[in-house]
């Protein structure tokens, strides 16, 4: 057994290396005994994640999902340290403690650190994105052959994994919220750069606080509603303190991302990343997904059945165009801007390869756990 305590960078993160010739059994990350007679020779690495995906929620599932067919595909010589939420970096500090070497790979809201992913935002801009496994698959395709996309990520240092929708977006508040007008005067917490100038425009204004703060401000009266998505109602226990929630029509608004630094990715032997390679592609082709939308279902009972909220609805279509007529062109204007101020080369090719993707995997299969929620709450 030896250990390889630099790749690339001074701060790398200590990597277990273990020399499995001649080996019979390691040990799993979970515990287990992991029989590795027909793994070959090669190396065993484990691997420190840092995520800000909070147990039980739809995007730990993914993670998890993720990291147990890696660990399952490459017969136990990839082993995951999976460090508690925010335990080893605060959910804003993620992709830094990737980039600095606390952690190997990571699992955060992009929208939390918007310098790194100026080519993930183009996912926010509302009512372009109602298809989850079509952005999920799209997005992939941009970070893995968009040359501007893909050069983004190699500057800061990161591996593409995946990124994924987080929800419908929803607004849940103190007091029913039935079209735009409403927001005015709101206090309100949103995640996302362009989501959060449209909020502003009708009249909100905006406490940019992470997921993990939320409960407290609102419990506070800092913030007195929430735009997000369903877990953030039931996971973030929101639901205890705002009793009525309510579908604006934007669709998919923000996302969770998860990156291997670049630097340890490629210092693996190539035959292991092949085998994350291979799970890349299926987590993206739609496991993430489904294993997203399996819990996900199951937030949209606790949230019907919790005796503190209220209402549970969608605006009226014609709120919602109200809306989406009074943004018009401003939203995609907006991420124009926002990319173009943080570098992203070509911001309008990447927009129009961004709405292509879409269309191309517009007959994605795909049930929204949001929308059957809101549906069967209704009726």
């Amino acid at each position: 057994m030896f250990t390889k305590t630099n790749i690339s960078r001074p701060m790398r993160t200590v990597l277990a290396i273990t020399a499995t010739a001649g080996l019979g059994l390691s040990i799993s990350a979970c515990g287990g005994v992991v029989d590795n007679a027909d793994a070959g020779e090669g190396e065993s690495v484990t691997l420190t994640l840092a995520t800000a995906a909070a147990i039980g929620t739809p995007n730990a599932a993914v993670q998890d999902w993720y990291l147990d067919r890696v660990e399952e595909k490459s017969d136990g010589r990839i082993k995951f340290d999976r460090t508690a939420p925010e335990s080893l970096c605060k959910a804003a500090e993620v992709v830094d403690c990737i980039r600095d070497g606390r952690a190997d790979l990571g699992v955060t809201v992009p929208d939390y650190t918007p310098q790194y992913f100026a080519s993930v935002s183009v996912s926010g801009i509302p009512f372009i994105g109602q298809n989850s496994q079509a952005i999920t698959q799209t997005l992939y395709e941009i970070h893995t052959d968009y040359e501007p996309a893909v050069k983004t990520l190699e500057d800061n240092g990161l591996h593409y994994i995946s990124t994924w929708p987080v929800g419908r977006f929803l607004l849940g508040s103190k007091t029913p919220i039935d079209s735009a007008d409403d927001l005015s005067g709101l206090q309100t917490r949103a995640s996302g750069p362009v989501i959060q100038q449209m909020l502003t425009a009708a009249g909100a204004n905006i406490a940019a606080i992470t997921a993990s703060e939320t409960y407290e401000a609102a419990e506070r009266g800092v913030v007195t509603s929430v735009g997000g998505a369903m877990d953030f109602a039931v996971n973030y226990k929101l639901m205890e303190l705002l009793p009525y929630w309510t579908d604006p029509g934007i669709g998919q608004y923000s996302t969770f991302g998860m990156w291997f630094s670049e630097d340890v990715y490629e210092g693996l032997d190539q035959d292991l990343k092949d085998i994350i390679d291979e799970v890349t592609e299926e987590l993206n082709a739609g496991a993430g997904v489904g294993a997203f939308n399996d819990v996900a279902a199951g937030q949209c009972d606790q949230l019907s059945t919790a005796s503190s909220v209220q209402e549970v609805d969608q605006w009226d279509s014609e709120a919602t165009d109200e809306w989406k007529k009074r943004i018009g062109n401003d939203a995609e204007a907006a991420w124009l801007k926002i990319a173009a101020d943080y570098k992203l080369s070509n911001p309008q090719g990447l927009l129009d390869e961004y709405k292509a993707g879409l269309e191309a995997h517009s007959g994605a299969e795909y049930e929204d756990a949001t929308s059957n929620c809101v549906a069967n709450f209704t009726k």
